[in-house]
C-alpha cells in the first residue's frame, strides 16, 4: 500500500470482493473495519475479476 496523492492510497488487490471504507472512521483504511456502526454510512463493495492496482481516495 502506498500513498500517491494526498488523501489517496494505492493498493494491490486480489480478485474477489473487498469492502472499502466510506465513512472515514476505519482504523484500517482503505478497508472497512465496522467503524461506521451507528452512522448512516455503509462500506463500498469493490468486486474485482482479476488482481488490480487500485487508487482509493478518502
Amino acid at each position: 500500500m502506498t500513498q500517491t496523492n494526498p488523501g489517496s492510497t494505492t493498493v494491490s488487490l486480489e480478485a474477489g470482493t473487498h469492502w472499502i471504507c466510506s465513512c472515514g472512521q476505519s482504523q484500517n483504511f482503505p478497508y472497512c473495519d465496522g467503524g461506521h456502526k451507528g452512522t448512516l454510512f455503509q462500506p463500498l463493495a469493490l468486486e474485482l475479476d482479476s488482481p488490480k492496482l487500485v487508487e482509493i481516495s478518502q
